[in-house]
């Protein structure tokens, strides 16, 4: 016997009527049957609805194990908005299916049975989708601290990268100025010329060499006195004009009879005087 007919059946029961014909019967059984059909349409779609919210809560499980945060948050939100009006939906369906019954000439227990079942079902997944908001809740909580952690930490790392750079700045600053001042401390100036060559750049003056401020500083060559240690003169005939500690230099002849200056002690050498002038001819 089938459900319908069954609850055609239950509806007749404890009545007693009298059938004047069979068109009368076809059609009071086409009304019943309309009746059922309707109701038990009802019962599916809520059936359908409870099904599709299961799913959803599935697909929010399979959300909340992804990587992406921002991405999923959004998936999330979508899934419980569908949840929630499919939840209206279907508590809206069992008040509209308790009223039909109500109101119909059906009386079938296990309708009203299946019913209560459905607003039970509909109850359960109520205190699941709380308990789920809930959950989802301290779980945006705790991306939004952890927002804020990294922004923090990112704020910390920008703040470090400033201070370094500016360290850096500061310590590249500080390297220019003691190389600048380390060159300054080293830095000396030489010069070889004749006799009128240096008289007419003020180097040498009345048989005195250096002994006017107005000598022509730029005829001069800038040395490192670390790393000059010989001198090619190119003349057959030379001599140090400036003041320089015997025994801290040399002046060799070379195989084509001219002049090599070595300086064998740098820091004695220079510790008179930084200006070097060599006279030849």
């Amino acid at each position: 016997m089938t459900f319908a007919a069954a609850l055609i059946i239950s509806c007749g029961e404890g009545k007693k009527e009298n059938l004047v014909d069979g068109d009368s019967v076809n059609r009071i059984l086409n009304q019943k049957d309309a009746e059922i059909n309707n109701l038990l349409g009802t019962v599916n779609d809520i059936q359908d609805g409870l099904r599709q919210i299961t799913e959803a809560q599935g697909r929010i499980n399979e959300l909340k194990g992804m990587g992406n945060e921002a991405s999923a948050a959004n998936d999330i939100r979508e899934q419980m908005a569908f949840i929630q009006r499919t939840m209206e939906l279907n508590q809206e369906r069992i008040t509209q299916l308790e009223k039909e019954l109500k109101n119909s000439n059906i009386n079938a227990q296990s309708l009203k049975a299946t019913i209560t079942s459905l607003q039970s079902q509909l109850n359960d997944k109520s205190m699941q989708i709380q308990r789920l908001t809930a959950e989802l809740a301290d779980r945006d909580l705790t991306i939004k601290q952890q927002a804020e952690q990294i922004s923090g930490l990112n704020s910390d790392k920008d703040r470090l990268s400033r201070d370094k750079a500016r360290l850096n700045e500061e310590n590249e600053a500080k390297s220019r100025t003691i190389s600048q001042q380390d060159r300054n401390l080293n830095k000396a100036w030489y010069i070889f010329g004749t006799k009128r060559e240096l008289k007419d750049h003020n180097i040498l003056k009345s048989g005195e060499v250096l002994t006017k401020s107005d000598f022509n500083s730029s005829y001069f060559t800038e040395i490192d006195i670390r790393d000059l240690r010989t001198i090619p003169l190119g003349s057959k005939s030379a001599k140090i004009l400036t003041t320089h500690p015997k025994g801290s230099y040399t002046l060799e002849k070379n195989e084509d009879k001219t002049y090599t200056l070595h300086i064998t002690n740098p820091s004695t050498f220079w510790s008179v005087s930084r200006y070097l002038v060599i006279q030849v001819k």
